[in-house]
């Protein structure tokens, strides 16, 4: 809509007016709409960002990512910014390993993995199994 009005020529003020007459609370926000009537007028054709080069990321490497993982197998209460100044690299780089990447979340000041690795379940089915057999050999004295 803003995009055909605009190449009509009509003026922004009554595209706006228009578009709140028609959508009411759920219309776009005016700077949104002068943003994109800008942008039409110009002579762009969509309203998506451009693709462009971006610069790589050069902080989350396989190397970084092994030493974060490394330092939370140590303590798990190490912070976000001791890792990044231990390791050399951004805060938010830091963040996205342990979230993204390792996928970690923080939880009462530690580090904990977000989900069990298999390992990790096998572990938790065989201390089960253990406990559920020495609960069948001694039953209420177990307890």
């Amino acid at each position: 809509i803003i995009k055909f009005l605009a190449t009509e020529g009509v003026k922004l003020a009554k595209i706006m007016r228009r578009l709140t007459a028609q959508f009411g609370e759920e219309t776009l926000s005016r700077a949104r709409v002068f943003a994109w009537h800008k942008q039409f007028v110009e002579g762009r054709d969509r309203i998506e960002n451009e693709s462009h080069d971006r610069r790589p990321r050069t902080s989350i490497t396989a190397n970084n990512i092994s030493s974060v993982q490394r330092l939370i197998e140590d303590d798990r209460r190490h912070t976000t910014s001791e890792i990044a100044s231990e390791i050399g690299i951004s805060y938010g780089s830091t963040y996205s390993i342990l979230t993204e990447e390792l996928g970690y979340r923080k939880v009462c000041a530690r580090w904990v993995p977000r989900l069990l690795t298999a390992d990790q379940k096998l572990q938790r089915l065989q201390v089960c199994r253990r406990l559920l057999a020495r609960f069948q050999e001694q039953g209420d004295q177990f307890l």
